[in-house]
């Protein structure tokens, strides 16, 4: 049986089993927590990487579905427009090596299909396939044939010219999958024989354009062939780790569609930075993933067209082991130290209450036993004051018993100055919630961790990671709080700098997008003004060198008109005065009808003379036109530009066997010279009346001769000057060029000035003459060029241009 002394320290000892017992339970808490922490980073991890992956196989898809766009937007497609669709896609998506369109060819077509290819360039096409070696040979007979008829890719492919995809199971099942349900449908992986590399196809069934295709019947019959795109796994994966950073994680990328040995498409190894798609290596069925990946923790499905594939994010031994339990071990010892304190005190207090009952008899023992004591409590004291950390013990009041080293050095106050205080006033707390909802949920747990915002003594505020524990008596009840703070406002600084960096890199990033296509709009119209230019050159230089030798005929008609009147004056004085020649000349005189000759040849010079008058006139209309010896602005007449721009049209204004004519009414106002940039305004008068030719052409066709004869088309073309002429109302020149064809749509008429918009057929129109039309309007001479139309009413155009384009600066300004 235990003697007296011994049972008077039994409460000591269980509050000291007690607390450790409950610090050993705080601590593994809180390492538990920061394992589930690790966890969810990892998970966070794992979902970044399938949404890149995700993303990065959408993206690519979405091309090839771009091309079924195109072919239902397109009355036919060439082979020259084909490529010019797709070159754009493969210069910015490096894992689309090529595209290609595969026609679908009767077995009655074959003949006929394969002439017309040899006919476009390639005199030895023939429909072939690919035997069991790799060598190509015709394709046998079969009921139908999917040739790749047009192909563009990054490497060579001109042995998949005529390739049969209907010659293989592995193309034909998924490409009769995307004939029967209108949707893509990709292949199983297969190596490509130009980089060696994994690999699938995507098939985009393209249908008759306005078929019903609601029946299985129907998507048959109206079936014409397929767009087909050639992605390579590692391109794919490589691009969608370029946003992910995967530190000691590896990954397997597999395809659950495909049967079990055929499933692997690619590995990635963290440790080389490396993605393996080596088809001859063999991987298990069953990856290992531990004990860290249990119920498809570490498993991921990602969509492929029709096929489904999956993720298998693989943690190395590496990343498991970064965790960090330095929470636990704080909250350990915390818990610890904070036991021997009370257990101490408490072991004090039995030994002074001893010490009392045996005063007379232990005073020297119970002197010595007090110093010891007090020498322990110092040294507790020490210790907590040698951490780093700032460690505040409070009561239940929230008044400071303790502060240690660690928090002076933080806060600058002194020990002295802030035992009794009230922590959350002396330091101004700023909660992350409300006040009442931290200590609620801190007295229900027993432990709180957030963080709050102090302000320090000289005046600053700093923020903090605070942890809060609850410290009870041995019946459970609170008797403290112990809080333990650590500046973390460099780190929150950082943060915020790292997010304001990353906004302002991706501002810059959506300007520099702004500006390339600003450059790229740019670059197109300076091409097509460099055109124009040439053209002008052309045509300046054309009729430089008609002029010469047609001035050369005008200049000696006039001479020859004299010279041969004089003759015929000397031949009327022959037979005045000679009235009986020799009959040698008389029988010449007779035979070529001298009389006639004498009688004709001067109205033969008359016609010759109006014909070279009729071409200086045209020769000095296209100089006009052109002006490219006048490109500086300057003062210049507008009727003789419409009126140079209606000379150049005039064949197609006139009628013709298959073309009525096209009446032009013009009703000109009393116009100055205005300045402004000749040739390019007579490209705007260029673009605009040859549009409404072509409106009035193609409205036409659409009406029979008796609507034409009733309502004959018409372009009017009308000037006048607009403005008083003050600095709030200048003067300005409005020319209205209008035709009573079909008119626009409303979304037509919006979209009018947009670069490479048109509604003309394709090969008929390029979509930058209104564009640049605009800009030398609006940008080069201070205007206004607006559209008027709507459908069955016809369109006008409205060119507002300052009279004077100094006062047209000066308002500006």
């Amino acid at each position: 049986m235990a003697s007296p002394e011994k049972r008077r320290y039994t409460p000591a000892w269980l509050i000291l089993a007690l607390g450790t017992l409950l610090s050993i339970v705080a601590a593994l808490t809180v390492a538990k927590w920061e394992k589930e922490t690790h966890r969810a980073e990892f998970k966070n991890q794992a979902d970044k990487l399938a949404t890149a992956l995700q993303q990065s196989i959408d993206t690519n898809l979405g091309m090839l579905r771009a091309t079924g766009s195109f072919y239902a937007a397109s009355e036919k497609v060439g082979r020259q427009e084909f490529s010019t669709f797709v070159q754009d896609f493969m210069t910015r998506y490096p894992g689309i090596l090529a595209f290609s369109w595969s026609r679908r060819v009767s077995a009655a077509e074959r003949q006929t299909y394969e002439q017309a290819i040899r006919a476009e360039g390639y005199p030895n096409f023939e429909i072939v396939e690919r035997g069991a070696y790799g060598k190509i040979f015709r394709a046998p007979e079969r009921p139908e044939y999917f040739p790749v008829t047009y192909i563009e890719a990054r490497e060579s492919q001109a042995g998949a010219l005529g390739y049969d995809l209907n010659a293989e199971s592995t193309r034909r099942i998924p490409l009769e999958k995307a004939r029967d349900t209108g949707k893509m449908a990709a292949t199983e992986r297969i190596k490509i024989f130009t980089t060696k590399q994994l690999g699938f196809l995507t098939f985009h069934p393209i249908y008759r354009r306005d078929a019903t295709l609601n029946t299985l019947e129907s998507r048959r019959e109206n079936f014409q062939g397929v767009t087909t795109a050639v992605f390579q796994v590692s391109d794919i994966v490589k691009a969608a780790l370029a946003g992910v950073q995967l530190n000691n994680i590896d990954f397997y990328l597999l395809d659950n569609s495909a049967p079990n040995d055929e499933r692997f498409l690619s590995f990635y190894q963290s440790s080389k930075k490396q993605i393996i798609t080596d088809i001859d290596q063999k991987f298990s069925d069953q990856i290992n993933t531990g004990s860290f990946c249990y119920y498809n923790f570490c498993t991921r499905t990602l969509n492929v067209a029709d096929r489904q594939w999956s993720i298998i994010i693989i943690p190395q031994a590496e990343y498991i082991g970064i965790q960090s339990f330095w929470r636990a071990w704080v909250t350990l010892f915390s818990g610890l130290i904070l036991t021997w304190l009370v257990t101490a005190y408490l072991i004090s207090s039995l030994r002074h209450t001893s010490q009392v009952e045996k005063l007379v008899f232990e005073r020297t023992i119970q002197a010595k036993q007090l110093r010891e004591t007090l020498q322990d409590l110092q040294k507790n004291m020490e210790i907590l004051d040698l951490a780093n950390d700032t460690i505040i013990i409070r009561d239940l009041e929230n008044r400071i018993n303790y502060w240690n080293q660690g928090a002076e050095r933080l806060y600058g106050w002194k020990r002295s100055e802030c035992i009794g205080q009230y922590t959350h006033i002396l330091l101004q707390t700023i909660f992350p919630t409300s006040r009442e909802e931290v200590f609620t949920q801190f007295l229900e747990k027993g432990v709180w961790e957030g963080e709050l915002i102090h302000t320090k003594r000289d005046g600053r505020q700093i923020t903090v990671e605070s942890r809060w524990t609850l410290q009870r008596d041995e019946r459970g009840n609170a008797i403290a709080m112990l809080e333990i703070n650590n500046d973390i406002t460099q780190r929150k600084q950082a943060e915020a700098a790292i997010h304001k960096l990353a906004a302002r890199e991706r501002e810059k990033a959506n300007q520099l997008q702004q500006t390339l296509k600003e450059l790229q709009k740019a670059q197109t119209q300076l091409i097509q003004t460099e055109k124009m230019s040439s053209l002008g050159q052309l045509v300046a230089g054309v009729a430089h060198e008609i002029n010469n030798p047609v001035n050369f005929i005008y200049g000696n008609l006039a001479h020859t008109d004299n010279y041969i009147q004089e003759l015929i004056e000397l031949l009327n004085l022959y037979q005045r005065y000679y009235p009986n020649p020799a009959s040698e000349i008389q029988d010449y005189y007779d035979t070529n009808e001298i009389d006639f000759l004498v009688e004709d040849l001067p109205k033969m010079l008359s016609s010759m003379k109006i014909g070279a008058e009729r071409i200086r006139q045209i020769v000095l209309s296209l100089r006009n036109f052109s002006r490219f010896d006048e490109a500086e602005m300057k003062a210049v007449d507008i009727h003789e530009g419409i009126e140079n721009t209606l000379l150049i049209l005039q064949n197609r204004l006139k009628a013709k066997p298959n073309h009525p004519a096209i009446e032009v009414i013009k009703e000109y106002g009393n116009l100055p010279k205005i300045e402004c940039y000749a040739g390019q305004l007579n490209q705007v008068f260029m673009n605009i009346i040859t549009n409404a030719i072509d409106a009035l052409d193609t409205y036409n066709e659409q009406r029979s001769v008796e609507e034409i004869e009733n309502n004959p088309s018409i372009i009017k073309i009308c000037t006048t000057v607009i403005g008083e002429g003050t600095k709030e109302n200048p003067q300005q020149v409005l020319i209205k060029i209008a035709d009573n064809g079909l008119g626009m749509t409303p979304e037509a008429k919006k979209r009018l000035f947009d670069p490479f918009f048109t509604t003309k057929p394709v090969g008929k129109g390029t979509g930058l003459g209104l564009s640049i039309s605009y800009q030398i309007v609006v940008d080069k001479h201070g205007g206004m060029l607006s559209c008027e139309s709507e459908l069955g009413q016809g369109t006008e155009f409205l060119i507002e241009i300052p009279m004077n384009q100094q006062q047209k600066t000066k308002t500006e300004k």
